[in-house]
């Protein structure tokens, strides 16, 4: 009877502790542990809801700059695991015309690179999103960004991008053939103040060896030959010679300082053969291309050349200066994508200023803090040259054109500078034709 009780005792006290345990989680005083238990119960919720999305980047950049940016992704997925990026490789010459259709269909990239003949088309059309809040995250230092390089992408209030390149043109010279020819490079007579047309065609001249294959200089840069605002306008602002009017409605090329500018670039090609014909693509790198007219991005590769000795100047100055013109490329995210918010995550990753000092040996950055750095100065041949070239030449330096109605007038003028390329008109005859042509396309 006694274990009988003892036993009873046992259970009755094993069920009061029981009770009080069950009473604590649904009592008042159990309230705390319950809220404390809440947040895992949101936060694993929350876990849940990020679900993994796959965003799609677009560039039209080489190989160098596609690992680059991989990399870069790796190290973003560290911290936003549930965000995958492919990287899109289009070629500069059908970017715009590819975007434009992707864009219509629903099937454009998430964020993308856009040049500055590109970026009226889009925000003029709507398709770009407003990253405008990024001014008002502390953590990401809006501020350091150079207010002048966001004019292109502002428009009513609203910013559309952040630019991330905005290199003036350049030339990249071979020192070694400077040197066997015993000839003053672009750099020191930039130095003495005597770095002209008049010098540059003299070196030109002298560089040039048809029967090695080696030409004087080389105004096509890695674009193209379709490119032909890169190619041209350096020269065209050296002879004061302006595309449009200043309010982009009529065509101005067809005058003196066009003809004359135009010449000149024909002459060098056609009379002189100082130049490559259309169509030739050697490069500097073969070491066949005494002076090549290149921008910042093209470092990279320059820097794994190991067969001859080369180094950086401003541009030659023509009658009405060097013409230097600026690149500029911007980070834009489209106004349709599917996942905004992991959209601006990637781009505020990639234009942070951890990020924009690695796109630095590439790409001239808009952050001042990396514009102004000693870092920067390293990333080219010296810190004296890269001062020289690039940013003593960015205060002169002009936009290249651009129009709402850009991707008409670009087709139209290849079309017409092919008259040109193949010797079929004069450059008297080019200029009229472009008028024609183009004339009425600034105005629909």
């Amino acid at each position: 009877m006694k274990n009988m009780l003892g036993l009873l005792a046992i259970f009755v006290l094993v069920m009061v502790q029981l009770t009080a345990c069950g009473g604590g989680k649904s009592g008042s005083d159990g309230g705390g542990a319950s809220a404390g238990s809440q947040p895992a119960k949101q936060e694993q919720s929350q876990g849940e809801a990020k679900q993994n999305v796959t965003l799609k980047f677009s560039i039209w950049g080489n190989d160098t700059h596609k690992q680059m940016y991989e990399e870069m992704i790796a190290a973003f997925r560290e911290t936003h695991p549930n965000i995958n990026v492919e990287v899109m490789t289009i070629p500069f010459a059908e970017y715009q015309q590819k975007l434009t259709i992707m864009q219509a269909s629903k099937t454009a990239p998430d964020v993308v690179w856009l040049a500055e003949r590109m970026i009226p088309q889009f925000i003029t059309a709507g398709h770009l999103l407003d990253i405008s809040f990024l001014k008002d995250d502390a953590d990401y230092k809006f501020d350091d960004i150079f207010p002048s390089t966001l004019d292109l992408v502002t428009k009513d209030g609203g910013i559309y991008g952040i630019p991330f390149s905005t290199p003036p043109s350049m030339l990249y010279y071979n020192k070694t053939l400077f040197e066997a020819k015993g000839l003053p490079t672009p750099k020191e007579l930039y130095l003495q103040g005597k770095w002209n047309f008049d010098e540059f065609l003299k070196a030109a001249k002298a560089l040039t060896d048809s029967a090695q294959g080696i030409y004087g200089t080389n105004f096509v840069r890695s674009g193209g030959w379709n490119n032909w605002p890169d190619v041209l306008q350096t020269v065209f602002n050296a002879y004061g010679a302006e595309l449009f009017s200043e309010d982009g409605t009529a065509f101005m090329m067809n005058s003196p300082e066009g003809e004359q500018a135009l010449q000149f670039f024909a002459d060098m090609m056609f009379k002189d053969e100082i130049h490559p014909k259309p169509g030739d693509q050697t490069t500097f790198d073969t070491g066949k291309i005494a002076m090549q007219k290149e921008l910042f991005s093209y470092m990279g590769k320059a820097k794994a050349i190991t067969d001859f000795e080369w180094d950086i100047a401003p541009l030659p100055a023509g009658p009405y200066g060097p013409g230097t013109t600026i690149g500029y490329a911007a980070y834009t995210i489209m106004k349709d994508t599917k996942h905004p918010e992991e959209a601006a995550e990637f781009l505020k990753f990639i234009t942070n200023p951890d990020n924009m000092m690695t796109t630095s040996q590439f790409f001239v950055p808009s952050r001042k803090s990396i514009l102004e750095s000693e870092a920067f100065l390293q990333q080219g041949p010296s810190a004296e040259s890269v001062k020289l070239a690039v940013i003593d030449q960015m205060e002169g330096a002009k936009s290249l054109p651009s129009h709402v109605n850009w991707q008409n007038i670009d087709t139209t003028m290849q079309t017409v500078l092919d008259y040109l390329y193949s010797q079929s008109l004069s450059v008297k005859e080019v200029l009229a034709k472009a008028e024609a042509e183009i004339a009425p396309l600034l105005k629909s």
